[in-house]
């Protein structure tokens, strides 16, 4: 008889829409996979949030509900992490959700690759509605996802299981307040081999509404403090993060040419968002100002599609 292995299901909670957090949690508890123990973190909730946790934790035995003060995403989810009992740890956000073969998918892709530490799958990006925008298209095998991690992110984070094993070594930098799954992840290639799986086992919810330009250019700037640790590690320097060093790889990036790189990309990204949205001239008004800003390859792909006639919906 084969024995399901323990999944240990993190989420972290900081006054979610009732709404989107009740429909994932209901995506967790409706897996096809069960044996699971639902860990949900209350970051600090205000009481009205924190009354929508207390009648969700009497849902199923298999929710425990941990509450904490507002450590923020990053550490709470390393609290959460300490206190998982299984043998694979899986994300889930408290305002996406999670297409129920999931977990069984993502098991029985681990259960063939004793080496694999790390594994994503594919999402179906959402409207604050939940109406279907764009399939994520994502690579899938480990030495090209290695490769493209040196320049963005290859995994959705919500989507991600580990082997419980992995955090011996690594865990999330509290320190980072953005792009703290992206530095786990590349920390974690450096090692071991991770992967994704095709199919869009995930639904990532997008609202133009709460994406700013403040927040879109400091989490930009944390993947560009990632990217270059990154590369100083395989260069053979011994990158161990601590305030001081996320100082000094800070400083040696806030260059003109740096600078001007960075306001390209946030206008890329406000127009991307844009354009999935449907806000058509706002996109291209977006993408006009990156080229305008660093008129890269990549800026000009981004202009000359948004001035061609395209559908994002899948």
């Amino acid at each position: 008889m084969n024995v399901r292995p323990l999944v240990s299901v993190i989420m972290s909670v900081y006054n979610e829409v009732p709404e989107y957090l009740n429909l994932a949690v209901e995506s967790i508890l409706r897996q096809t996979y069960e044996n699971i123990e639902f860990l949900i973190a209350d970051d600090g909730s205000a009481p009205e949030a924190a009354t929508v946790l207390d009648d969700i934790s009497r849902r199923d035995p298999r929710i425990h509900l941990i509450r904490h003060e507002n450590f923020g995403l990053t550490e709470s989810l390393n609290h959460l992490i300490r206190q998982t009992h299984g043998a694979f740890v899986a994300r889930q956000d408290s305002d996406d959700i999670s297409e129920p073969d999931r977990i069984r998918q993502q098991v029985s892709f681990f259960a063939d690759r004793p080496n694999l530490m790390l594994l994503g799958t594919g999402c179906l990006l959402i409207d604050a509605q939940g109406r279907g925008l764009h399939r994520q298209r994502i690579k899938t095998h480990p030495r090209t996802l290695r490769r493209l991690l040196r320049r963005t992110n290859q995994f959705v984070h919500g989507s991600v299981m580990f082997r419980t094993e992995v955090f011996n070594h690594h865990m999330y930098y509290e320190d980072f307040r953005y792009a703290e799954d992206y530095d786990l992840f590349t920390r974690i290639a450096d090692r071991f081999l991770v992967a994704n799986i095709a199919l869009p086992l995930y639904r990532y919810r997008i609202n133009p509404e709460s994406i700013s330009v403040a927040k879109s250019r400091e989490q930009l700037f944390m993947g560009m403090v990632v990217r270059k640790a990154a590369r100083l590690r395989r260069k053979g320097y011994p990158i161990h993060w601590s305030p001081e060093t996320f100082e000094l790889i800070s400083k040696t990036l806030k260059t003109p040419l740096n600078r001007r790189h960075l306001e390209c990309l946030v206008f890329g990204a406000q127009g991307r968002i844009h354009n999935l949205t449907g806000r058509k001239a706002e996109a291209r008004r977006m993408y006009w100002r990156a080229f305008a800003s660093y008129p890269s390859p990549r800026a000009l792909w981004w202009l000359l599609r948004s001035l061609i006639p395209w559908r994002y919906v899948w």
